[in-house]
């Protein structure tokens, strides 16, 4: 279903300073105001739950399907959701699998699941997102490409825009808070593995991990790498458990979250509530966007 709908003129973006990270403490969602896009002043927009889209980047053709709840309000930021889905799967797939979309419908924002292009894992070639370089990554140039166009389309709050994915996606996710911190607020890898490119995010990245020691394709220790990689990278000092394990005093006033259980190589049932629960306290800190973004 779609429909267009009038949007007005964008909110204000309060200027102040963020004493929350000056005290080094984790952000409350009350301390950062929303930061309307470019299309909080569009004069129409598409909603539907499950709207097949396509994009160019560089001369490649790329689909992803997008979720926009009809009940979003115009002129209202809403966050947005990158969700990406395992190798050898797809866009369509992640979408049943993770059911963000009942979330969504709920807590008003908006997900893109996009599709990969052909890789080579395990010895074999399917659908699935470049992990180990950053230079001429085609999925990293789709991202950017697609952020764009989103925040450019859709009244999106930049403050609250996140990434998660399963296993391969889940590579992917950690890539985009090593290089692409300044955009994306925080990240949730799910059954995913170690760190596979260098990681100087310019600020300390809140992450969620979620894991089963059971997993037969990624074995918990490279989780185990992955959050140690993360609470080093973030400069976190205090540890606490509550079920899941959580590493506070970071840098920025950032959190990493380590959540095991017993389970196979599957998206853990209770993992969806959780993650967006995380990123729903970890907005983006950052001040103005950078020079020369736009829709492209």
């Amino acid at each position: 279903m779609r429909r267009v709908r009038r949007v007005g003129a964008a909110l204000a973006l309060p200027v102040f300073v963020l004493l929350a990270v000056a005290a080094n403490r984790p952000l409350l969602a009350a301390d950062v105001p929303p930061r309307p896009s470019a299309g909080c002043k569009a004069a129409k927009f598409d909603v539907g739950r499950e709207l097949q889209r396509r994009i160019d980047v560089d001369g490649v053709t790329r689909n992803y399907i997008l979720d926009v709840p009809e009940r979003l309000v115009p002129e209202r930021p809403v966050p947005l959701l990158f969700d990406f889905h395992g190798f050898g799967h797809s866009a369509a797939g992640v979408w049943k699998v993770s059911r963000f979309k009942d979330l969504a419908a709920h807590d008003d924002f908006i997900t893109v699941y996009p599709d990969g292009l052909p890789v080579h894992l395990l010895d074999s070639d399917a659908p699935g997102w470049q992990i180990f370089s950053i230079d001429g990554n085609r999925d990293l140039a789709l991202v950017r490409r697609l952020l764009d166009q989103l925040e450019h389309t859709y009244c999106v709050d930049e403050a609250r825009v996140f990434a998660t994915g399963f296993s391969n996606g889940a590579f992917f996710s950690n890539i985009l808070g090593c290089v692409m911190a300044d955009r994306f607020a925080a990240i949730a890898p799910v059954s995913g593995g170690r760190l596979t490119v260098p990681c100087t995010p310019p600020r300390a990245v809140p992450v969620l991990i979620h894991h089963g020691r059971r997993d037969e394709r990624i074995d918990v220790s490279q989780a185990h790498a992955m959050r140690d990689a993360w609470i080093e990278t973030d400069g976190c000092r205090e540890h606490a458990s509550d079920g899941c394990e959580w590493y506070r005093e970071c840098r920025d006033g950032a959190t990493v979250e380590y959540c095991e259980d017993d389970g196979p190589h599957t998206w853990p049932e209770a993992a969806t509530a959780r993650i967006w629960d995380f990123f729903t306290q970890h907005p983006l800190p950052s001040s103005p966007s950078p020079p020369g973004r736009g829709p492209g």
